[in-house]
């Protein structure tokens, strides 16, 4: 915490200059996440692990957040700092079910890396939302994992064919995600209010 409260500010200096009242919402919210952080409860395999995997030849690197242990089987942890809502078991599934989905298509390409690494495809594929202190379980589907992997194959397929990317310009993105802003030739012209 010590560190948190002493460097906050230097470190917000390299992301601009946002405006005070964010400054302020994100100092809070890192104070209350640090008070209410616990421990989960699987063993630690690894944290912050950069696997280096392929799916049907197409490489992929990834960096798993966490990733456990639990009874002989892994379990894979990924930290949001959104608010999600668990599954809600309904016939028909809600929007929160349909994202839940979507969102779980990156920890079945990871679960990809743990099985090659690893030899087996992790138990439990995990949300752990920072902010409400929800732990969302989703047990491993083979099904799903198939959808997943076929959804990589033809994102990887359609990006080779696209000749042209029209730029998504938006402030926050572009100014605080964006890793190539500062040499962007979209954001030279474009206009924030």
């Amino acid at each position: 915490m010590i560190k948190y409260l002493t460097q906050f500010s230097s470190r917000m200096d390299c992301y601009g200059k946002p405006k005070s009242s964010t400054v302020t919402k994100y100092f809070n919210y890192g104070v209350n996440l640090i008070n209410s952080i616990q421990p989960l409860r699987f063993n630690t395999v690894s944290i912050e692990e950069k696997i280096d995997f392929n799916i049907e030849g197409i490489p992929f690197t990834c960096k798993i957040d966490y990733l456990g242990e639990e009874n002989g089987e892994y379990v894979i942890v990924d930290h949001k700092s959104r608010d999600l809502k668990p599954r809600s078991r309904r016939k028909r599934p809600t929007a929160n079910d349909l994202n839940l989905d979507s969102m779980l298509k990156q920890l079945y390409i990871y679960a990809e890396a743990v099985r090659q690494k690893y030899g087996k495809f992790p138990n439990l594929l995990c949300f752990n939302c920072i902010k409400t202190g929800e732990l969302i379980e989703e047990k491993f589907d083979t099904d799903a994992y198939k959808e997943a992997i076929q959804w990589v194959k033809e994102m990887v397929n359609y990006i080779i064919d696209v000749c042209e990317f029209s730029p998504d310009i938006e402030f926050f993105k572009c100014i605080y995600l964006c890793d190539v802003s500062d040499d962007c030739c979209y954001l030279d012209d474009a206009v924030f209010k």
